[in-house]
């Protein structure tokens, strides 16, 4: 039963990282007016960091966890992927075009 938690947590890392990234990568991919601000490193920085990093820390914490009770062990993976798709929501809302529009005269 705890290996298929931790195939669980697998597919939830996968998932809550793929959740973060998309909840910010469209205002980066579209950019500002006309296109200006697009900034495509979301898909070579933060789509990677987001999507195998996430696993890696549920994989970790279920590594951790293992020899505890199942109770335990869900808690733990579900505080750890509520946190890191928090953290990773918030670092993909930071990452949103920076091209500031000056007023004509």
């Amino acid at each position: 039963m705890k290996d298929g938690i931790g195939c669980l947590a697998l597919l939830g890392g996968f998932l809550t990282g793929l959740l973060a990234w998309g909840s910010g990568a469209g205002p980066a991919l579209a950019g500002g007016f006309e296109g200006e601000g697009r900034d495509l490193s979301v898909l070579w920085v933060q789509l990677p960091v987001l999507l195998f990093g996430t696993p890696a820390l549920a994989l970790v914490v279920w590594a951790l966890l293992r020899g505890r009770r199942p109770a335990l062990l869900a808690l733990g993976l579900a505080v750890a992927l509520i946190a890191a798709g928090w953290l990773g929501s918030e670092w993909m809302a930071a990452a949103g075009p920076a091209v500031v529009y000056e007023r004509g005269a």
